[in-house]
């Protein structure tokens, strides 16, 4: 598995050598001439700044409706009072809260083909999938592993993470422990600690940062 996660990874930085060569105002550095892989997604819309770290280190910055794709390996960051939203290529929608900052990897197995993963260090989330995904958010203490839904999760500065379900399933777990999470429920994940069994939730006060943001 090692040299396709590399793969993915080099596919990033391919691209991003050719950008910097369209823009680099004239420089005799000619474009990478190679094939290369799609980008995962396309940041649709931004509030604030959002800064994106490419995997080669070099740094793009949006603020205020910009776009820009993403790759496999790029780190994404909102700044504070910003928001994001990020499209993927089968439609799942995924949006930043401020001060929210993910990785994105994906793993390929034999037997299930590729599994995107949000590696979600700090902040906020939002996702919803159009259907069945091989999506997990992996987070300082637990992992989301989500079956087509949409959902909402926060991680604190202490990496205790909050996931509440809007709809659809999520398997949610600590080294300790999964346990199924099902809608209009939450659960919290802290170190050395099983998740709590699911709760009854007020959803839409979870989500109530997404409103005018997120199209729904």
């Amino acid at each position: 598995m090692r040299p396709v996660v590399l793969l993915l990874v080099a596919g990033s930085l391919l691209a991003a050598g050719t950008a910097d060569a369209t823009h680099s105002g004239g420089e005799s550095t000619p474009p990478v001439v190679v094939a290369q892989l799609t980008p995962i997604g396309n940041v649709e819309h931004t509030t604030g700044t959002l800064v994106i770290r490419r995997a080669d280190g070099r740094i793009d910055q949006l603020r205020d409706k910009g776009t820009a794709p993403i790759y496999a390996g790029d780190e994404c960051k909102t700044e504070k009072a910003s928001k994001a939203l990020i499209k993927l290529g089968d439609g799942t929608q995924v949006a930043m809260n401020e001060e929210t900052t993910f990785r994105y990897q994906a793993r390929q197995e034999r037997t299930k083909g590729t599994t995107r993963i949000f590696k979600l260090l700090l902040g906020e989330l939002w996702l919803r999938t159009l259907g069945p995904a091989q999506i997990e958010i992996e987070t300082p203490v637990a992992t989301a592993a989500i079956k087509g839904t949409e959902l909402n999760i926060k991680v604190n500065a202490d990496g205790t993470s909050v996931l509440t379900v809007v709809e659809g399933l999520v398997e949610f777990g600590t080294p300790f422990g999964t346990c199924p999470i099902p809608k209009g429920t939450r659960s919290v994940g802290e170190r050395s600690k099983r998740c709590t069994k699911p709760a009854p939730t007020d959803v839409a006060a979870a989500i109530a940062w997404t409103t005018g943001f997120v199209p729904r």
